[in-house]
């Protein structure tokens, strides 16, 4: 039978109740050997195929299945027809886990085409051309990261980026964002995708954000204090990258700004009726919550 490939993956933790596996396909059918028979199981399938078409028998006329299907729960073999290569990657979901994460499913015994929103027409299109590129892996991650995003929107909302936020301030910007990631149990991608969604910006740029606001509270505080030495404790490797963020935030060197600061502090410091408002050192009343 000439299978050119077929690869199961296995979801990720966050999927597991949902999703049974991931698959790929990639098949040539000919004229001695054309049908594919579907025996029953209890999962329904999202495939997206974009190689060669399948048809359903059983169906007069004899009905073309979309690019992107879903195949409900069978209680009895579905029988297909193809001709050609099929290039197909597909989610294997539990019966009782796709309604939570498709807008539609398939009637039992039945494939029809998904009912997919916008958002999941773009996931489509980045899942065919990595299928045309023969890059299977990378279309089975662009499902899975989607995938995760509805999972944890369904279950969690937003929460899970705004405790990586949290623990962004408790270590004033200096969380890994893998870290952060795997905190989160999400992927590095689908962290940033959905920081980018709910704050603008992405992990690395808050961290960054944040860390530099710890350093600038500091020199509220301490306009003297040795700028080598708040570089190494605010997690800087070198000097260059320390001068380079604060270029970045300020449009000045670390030593200009610590200059004007002072001057700034000496101009007010004898007006009792101004009082400078500082962040907190640590963010105490958010580390509970974050972890």
């Amino acid at each position: 039978m000439p299978v050119r490939r077929y690869q199961e993956f296995i979801p990720h933790v966050s999927l597991q109740d949902s999703v049974k596996r991931f698959w790929v396909l990639e098949k040539e059918y000919t004229a001695d050997d054309e049908i594919e028979e579907v025996v029953p199981d209890p999962c329904v399938e999202l495939i997206f195929n974009f190689g060669s078409s399948y048809s359903e028998i059983g169906s007069l006329p004899p009905r073309r299945l979309p690019n992107v299907c879903l195949v409900g729960v069978l209680s009895k073999p579905l029988k297909l027809r193809a001709s050609g290569v099929v290039k197909i990657v597909a989610v294997r979901f539990f019966a009782w886990g796709a309604l939570s994460l498709l807008k539609n499913t398939a009637a039992m015994n039945s494939a029809a085409e998904a009912d997919l929103d916008p958002l999941w027409r773009q996931v489509a299109d980045r899942v065919a051309a990595n299928i045309q590129s023969g890059k299977y892996e990378n279309a089975v991650a662009e499902i899975e990261d989607f995938l995760l995003g509805l999972r944890l929107n369904e279950l969690f909302g937003r929460e899970q980026v705004r405790a990586a936020a949290k623990l962004l301030y408790t270590s004033k910007g200096q969380f890994r964002v893998a870290e952060l990631a795997d905190y989160c149990n999400l992927s590095v991608r689908q962290l940033q995708r959905q920081f980018d969604e709910t704050t603008g910006v992405s992990p690395k740029t808050l961290g960054r954000i944040i860390r530099f606001e710890a350093i600038r509270n500091r020199l509220m505080s301490d306009a003297n204090a040795k700028l080598t030495d708040l570089a190494y404790e605010f997690g800087y490797t070198d000097q260059a990258h320390f001068i380079k963020d604060f270029k970045t935030f300020t449009g000045k060197t670390p030593s200009e700004y610590a200059i004007e600061l002072e001057q700034f502090q000496k101009m007010f410091r004898d007006n009792e009726n101004v009082v400078f408002l500082q962040s907190p050192a640590t963010m105490t009343d958010y580390t509970e919550d974050a972890r």
